[in-house]
């Protein structure tokens, strides 16, 4: 109940964050002036992106599970997707989508080391992908961005070494089996003590030390299948190319200007970098600042705050509304018919 108040709670703050900067620098009848003379069609294909960002990151869950030999439909890899992208955005540093799809995974039948090599290996080509994919970017577009924006070369630096990071602990996690059973080992230890974990403990051991083996077993097994990884970073560029296009949807929206996509694309990316390295879900206030800052270049007066909220609801709280619906509905395929289907 109090873990359930405290989510609300972060919602409820991280939609007050862009209200009230909008608010603040603008009356409500000059917002709905501005967005009643939005083209609606770019809008729509914003959104229509962001559902294609989800469907390709469902469709790699998807690949990875067939790797596996999980006979599971793509539907219920997209329920994961939606479940991952609602605990990211309540959680600091998006930390929390991953062992909630995990446990989702294990609800619907799927055994814990799967589940877990399953994530981990999107989570690793998704963070390798958006690190390349930002260097790329930024290598070609910094000048021009630093030349009008003061103190952005620390910013984009710790962003990238964010991703990067996070690349190197999972590879670790992966490959360093004796490192992992270790660290593993000790979490468990503390969660017994404060009384997370209940019950046997010889069996909790003895079911985590099957679950790590199956886990590194899956990460050996994947050294040996280049062209699934070939595939999971296509699927991953696919997906993020269509995230980095909304700045530029919306732009066309306002129907103002003559900025190219390259450069609201750019933006974008820069965005993602930065607002990467706030510890705080969504990256609430960072993610208002940080957009505002590139974005007013290319939108006139008070609409860039306009593109600001509507880039949020886009992005962000329809990962929370969605999500949050996924998170409730889930379908739960029971333990046999997983198991049925895993034995054929």
């Amino acid at each position: 109940m109090k873990k359930n108040i405290f989510n609300l709670i972060i919602i409820i703050i991280s939609l007050a964050v862009p209200l009230v900067v909008v608010f603040s620098t603008q009356s409500i009848s000059n917002l709905l002036q501005q967005i009643s003379r939005l083209d609606s069609r770019w809008i729509i294909l914003s959104f229509f992106c962001m559902f294609l960002y989800w469907f390709f990151e469902s469709l790699s869950l998807h690949v990875i599970s067939v790797f596996h030999g999980i006979k599971d439909k793509i539907r219920h890899s997209f329920s994961y997707t939606m479940v991952g992208q609602f605990f990211n955005s309540i959680t600091p540093f998006q930390t929390g989508g991953q062992p909630a799809q995990v446990v989702y995974m294990m609800k619907n039948g799927i055994d814990s080391g799967n589940a877990s090599s399953i994530v981990m290996l999107k989570f690793v080509a998704f963070q390798s992908v958006i690190t390349i994919y930002s260097l790329g970017i930024i290598l070609f577009t910094y000048k021009d961005f630093s030349a009008r924006i003061p103190f952005l070369f620390p910013f984009t630096v710790l962003g990238l070494g964010v991703h990067a990071s996070m690349i190197a602990i999972s590879m670790l996690f992966s490959y360093n089996r004796t490192l992992t059973e270790k660290i593993l080992k000790f979490i468990f230890k503390i969660l017994k003590k404060i009384k997370i974990i209940k019950g046997d403990e010889i069996e909790a051991e003895k079911k985590l030390e099957n679950s790590l083996s199956k886990f590194h077993d899956n990460a050996n097994l994947l050294k040996k299948n280049p062209k699934l990884l070939i595939k999971l970073f296509i699927l991953t560029m696919i997906q993020l190319s269509f995230f980095f296009s909304i700045p530029c949807l919306i732009y066309k929206g306002f129907g103002t200007g003559s900025s190219s996509y390259f450069e609201l694309f750019a933006a974008a990316v820069f965005i993602a970098t930065v607002i990467s390295i706030i510890p705080l879900p969504g990256a609430a206030g960072g993610a208002e600042i940080s957009s505002y800052t590139f974005f007013h270049f290319y939108f006139e007066g008070n609409s860039v705050f306009t593109a600001m909220l509507l880039w949020r609801i886009i992005t962000f709280y329809s990962c929370i509304g969605f999500g949050g619906l996924f998170t409730v509905v889930c379908p739960n395929k029971s333990n046999k018919r997983i198991a049925d289907e895993q034995s054929k």
